[in-house]
């Protein structure tokens, strides 16, 4: 029997040197080439994302007998006026809450400082014993040069990101036009990509392109909807509790739900540390408010919300999606984050389709736990 072994360890050495001199290669022009062409992608990125996400609806006029300009025209209207009706809605509540918090924040780094200053009275005897500081003027001497980086970074950060916001009001403009444009277009555009393929290999891309973009596109259309669900769920259980502030938190709740495993402590110690400077609510208040909130997430939107809308699981392995996180949260920073799972189940969709008989091999040694999802997905196809 021919033993083929040798030149698959011939061909995987070789990608993998081809893999190491292609990051050397974008080491050495990320920052003449690569960083100023990353920095102009973001507003087409999301117009494409847009446009996927849309693409469904117009397909589906098509079908009921309107041609492509007019579906594309139907849609990117009615998308219009929803989003200029829910920002109509939303952003004078969030002006004002922002304003008001603007107000009170003196008050409530006050507040901060009395809760800092009762924890450390209270453990006095606890933190002596570990050499640790217990007075405020202490914890000050000790640790004022990483306060002082501390509150310079948050300065520059958020400095920037208002020179960042300021610069980007051009993106209010190319978004929905390209968003359109990409849509009228976007059947031309497969078939030309397509197209200008090798024609003996033309087949396994379109598998391979139609897989991997099935998994993305249903993933983060999925967790639009998701994150939207969420903002509102948060938005009303924060302001049960009172706080004043909570369609701002629920807002950014929903948008660090779609970060996996961070995203929930996130959410909990924003929403908890907001409710215990403002004044009238007490710690237990606050453990009742993170118990909610992470039954919320865990419970209710992990395991009956989120899979029924974006199809559960994308098949990433934990480790394998928190490298991909870190990795994403490195390079694009928090939105790189909301998209790294996504991306990293695409790319191993990708890696199944290229190389099926290592995907199956691994599938037969599974565990039973991890074929019954897979099992499941096939029955309702």
């Amino acid at each position: 029997m021919k033993n083929d072994s040798y030149p698959r360890v011939f061909i995987v050495c070789a990608a993998l040197f081809a893999v190491a001199a292609a990051l050397y290669i974008l080491q050495w022009t990320y920052e003449p080439v690569i960083s100023p062409f990353l920095s102009v992608i973001p507003p087409f990125a999301i117009a494409l994302v847009l446009a996927f996400m849309l693409d469904p609806l117009v397909d589906w006029l098509q079908r009921h007998r309107l041609s492509r300009g007019v579906a594309v025209l139907v849609v990117g209207l009615s998308f219009l006026v929803v989003f200029v009706m829910v920002a109509l809605a939303l952003v004078p509540k969030i002006s004002d809450q922002a304003q008001l918090l603007a107000g009170n924040f003196p008050g409530y780094v006050e507040q901060g400082q009395k809760l800092l200053y009762d924890f450390l009275e209270t453990h006095k005897a606890l933190l002596t014993r570990f050499h640790l500081p217990t007075s405020t003027g202490e914890l000050a001497a000790r640790y004022s040069d990483q306060i002082q980086g501390a509150v310079k970074k948050s300065l520059e950060y958020f400095s920037s990101v208002l020179g960042s916001a300021a610069s980007k009001l051009l993106w209010i403009i190319i978004i929905p036009m390209s968003t359109f444009l990409l849509l009228k277009d976007l059947d031309y555009i497969k078939a030309k990509v397509i197209h200008l393929t090798p024609e003996k290999h033309r087949t396994r891309i379109v598998a391979v392109t139609s897989a991997v973009g099935g998994v993305f596109g249903k993933y983060v259309r999925g967790m639009m909807i998701v994150a939207i669900l969420y903002s509102i769920v948060a938005s009303i259980v924060l302001s049960a509790f009172g706080l004043q502030y909570a369609l701002i938190i629920g807002v950014v709740a929903g948008l660090f739900y779609l970060v996996p495993y961070l995203g929930n402590i996130v959410i909990v110690g924003m929403s908890v540390i907001a409710l215990l400077v403002q004044p009238g609510h007490t710690g237990a208040q606050a453990g009742i408010l993170a118990g909610i909130l992470l039954v919320q997430s865990m419970i209710v939107f992990d395991l009956f919300i989120t899979p029924r809308i974006a199809g559960g699981s994308v098949g990433v392995h934990p480790v394998l999606a928190l490298f991909s996180l870190a990795l994403g949260a490195q390079m694009f920073g928090v939105i790189g984050m909301v998209f790294a799972v996504p991306v990293m189940a695409s790319l191993q969709v990708a890696m199944g389709q290229a190389f099926p008989v290592i995907y199956e091999r691994v599938r037969q040694h599974a565990p039973r736990q991890a074929k019954e999802p897979e099992e499941k997905s096939k029955k309702e196809d």
